[in-house]
């Protein structure tokens, strides 16, 4: 399946606005991976080559295992290993998964190739990444006051 043919990658709130061809484009090299449960998709500090996008299933992001925090990744179009896409590209946590996962891979490259040739919409992209990794770390925020 690539991304054309899923639709929560279509719905995933990293591509809202993005026209269907540079969607097309993207989705080109992109590729359906599934994970047994308790695999791990990507370790923190591993290079950060892919983002994902779940399709179905629950992933487990442990940010600091010791202190017990956690995010999980559970809506279909929901975007993690997100870290591929900013630098230094390098996984900040780890990805886990609860139970069988879907997802579709998709290389660092073909989006910011897909990027360069359409700035504009590539600008919509990372506003949209931009406001996931702000909400994400609103979260963190949240654990953490939760936790004193």
């Amino acid at each position: 399946m690539s991304i054309m043919e899923a639709s929560p990658t279509r719905e995933s709130d990293l591509f809202k606005g993005v026209s269907q061809r540079v969607i097309s484009e993207i989705g080109k090299s992109s590729e359906e991976v599934s994970f047994k449960k308790d695999a791990v998709i990507f370790r923190a500090d591993e290079d950060a080559h892919y983002l994902y996008v779940l399709v179905e299933g629950e992933v487990d992001i442990v940010v600091l295992e010791k202190e017990n925090m956690h995010f999980k990744v559970i809506r279909p179009g929901e975007i993690f290993g997100w870290s591929a896409l900013v630098e230094p590209y390098t996984y900040s946590a780890m990805a886990r998964c609860v139970a069988g996962v879907k997802a579709i891979r998709i290389a660092r490259d073909s989006i910011e190739n897909a990027v360069k040739r359409h700035p504009d919409e590539g600008l919509i992209i990372y506003k949209h990444l931009m406001g996931i990794i702000a909400q994400r770390l609103r979260n963190a925020y949240q654990y953490i006051y939760r936790q004193k």
